[in-house]
């Protein structure tokens, strides 16, 4: 990893990280076709993503000597009718994109998984 990222730790999200977070997310949903939305989240949206899914699912935040630099998450697939299925997510500010940000949430994501009730683990990557 580069000097950037070289003190990275994965932890579970905290209410603190909403902005970060949000500020990720947002720059992928106005740059890339990573996200269903077309409009960034405003933070009343964002509060009430994170009330939500903040605590109702493994979302994890990956910070380096620049505060919140990624975030990821499992979606179980509840509402599309596959109980045991969970998607993950990730998401890497785009200027530490390509320095092992994304494969370390994804490996935290990964092994959360595995735990009991989840049969199948997809992903999407754009």
């Amino acid at each position: 990893m580069s000097g950037a990222t070289s003190k990275l730790t994965v932890r579970p999200a905290v209410p603190g990280d909403l902005a970060a977070i949000m500020g990720i997310y947002n720059w992928a949903v106005n740059q890339t076709f990573a996200t269903l939305d077309a409009e960034p989240l405003d933070s009343e949206e964002a509060r009430e993503w994170w009330d939500s899914h903040g605590s109702k699912s493994l979302l994890l935040v990956a910070e380096g000597e620049e505060g919140v630099i990624g975030w990821g998450r499992l979606l179980p697939w509840i509402s599309r009718g596959r109980s045991s299925t969970v998607e993950d997510l990730v998401y890497v500010d785009p200027l530490l994109q390509g320095q092992g940000v994304g494969r370390a949430l994804l490996k935290r994501l990964v092994a959360g998984g595995a735990a009991p009730g989840y049969g199948r683990e997809i992903s999407a990557v754009a």
